[in-house]
């Protein structure tokens, strides 16, 4: 009896974990968006941006959210990636996120980087990194780039505004 409670206990705490994360090797979809298996998991308090953006750099054209995708695959892939799920689903039934791989904030990086912004209407925890972004002049943040903010682009090119 003691060996099926203490499995029963195990099977338990599996499942609540299960609710609240999800662990593995996941596929980069979007320059905020990571998959597991059919999970998608939407980086809480990230904002990329999006696939059809293009922003300037020195008058020309450059693909940001090529940028943005190629330093989240690079983040992602380092080994497994552990997400915390934040708040509620979406209407898609995406989960949002506060993603970690070898001990590192995949969220705060790629806003540190500059190659994605805090996204305060989720959350301010990470108006810092952006902070710091910015003073480097890293990514969207180097002298000569224009950009629109990635939620004003998405708000009025995707119906319904979603990601």
């Amino acid at each position: 009896m003691a060996v099926l409670s203490g499995a029963a206990l195990i099977s338990s705490a599996q499942a609540e974990a299960a609710e609240t994360e999800i662990r593995g090797t996941p596929e980069v979809i979007d320059s905020d968006i990571l998959k597991f298996g059919t999970q998608r998991v939407i980086l809480w308090g990230v904002e990329g941006p999006e696939k059809r953006q293009v922003c300037q750099l020195n008058g020309e054209p450059w693909n940001c959210h090529d940028v943005a995708f190629r330093k989240l695959q690079l983040l992602a892939g380092r080994g497994e990636v552990v997400c915390q799920y934040q708040g509620d689903p979406d209407p898609f039934g995406r989960r949002f996120g506060i993603c970690q791989s070898g001990g590192e904030d995949l969220n705060a990086e790629m806003i540190k980087t500059g190659v994605a912004l805090a996204f305060e209407e989720e959350t301010d925890a990470y108006v810092g990194q952006m902070a710091e972004a910015i003073g480097a002049g890293a990514g969207l943040w180097q002298p000569g780039v224009e950009f629109e903010e990635p939620w004003v682009f998405r708000r009025r090119e995707t119906p319904g505004g979603y990601r």
